[in-house]
């Protein structure tokens, strides 16, 4: 049904932004910081790399043991051909282009699901607003209510 990875990550994440809060900068520098620290998280958990679109962890492990392998190189070359003496006319080939391997990067929308998403956003925005609330919030509020500001 649920992936733990994913959830986990997304938690840890959520759990990292909350913590945001101990930051020593203004209430608008700690949304900020804390709102980056998630993107970062839900964009490591919805991460698929590689042809079969695998998590970075399982990704990067294949990379490592993959570099960390001996190899075989094989040098063979063509057999060189007899050459005339004759002057020919001798086109130089072109150069080939190398063109970068394609890598896959893709997002795990339909795997993680929304509603993960949607609950550590709103816990997130949730926390902060009761910090907002105790921080001070609270009267601004109140002021706005009775100067009739919001109706």
């Amino acid at each position: 049904m649920f992936n733990d990875r994913d959830l986990g990550i997304l938690g840890g994440g959520a759990l990292l932004a909350v913590l945001c809060l101990f930051l020593p900068f203004s209430f608008a520098g700690k949304v900020v910081v804390g709102f980056l620290v998630l993107v970062g998280f839900v964009i490591l958990a919805l991460l698929r790399l590689g042809p079969d679109r695998v998590p970075p962890e399982v990704w990067l492990t294949r990379r490592l043991r993959y570099a960390a392998r001996t190899h075989r190189f094989v040098n063979q070359q063509a057999a060189s051909r007899k050459r005339d003496d004759r002057p020919a006319d001798h086109k130089q080939p072109l150069p080939q282009l190398q063109v970068a391997p394609l890598r896959p990067v893709d997002l795990a929308w339909q795997e993680v699901g929304l509603y993960p998403l949607a609950s550590a956003l709103l816990g997130v925005v949730g926390v902060y607003f009761v910090f907002w609330l105790s921080q001070g919030g609270a009267e601004q509020l109140s002021i706005l209510f009775r100067s009739g500001g919001v109706r």
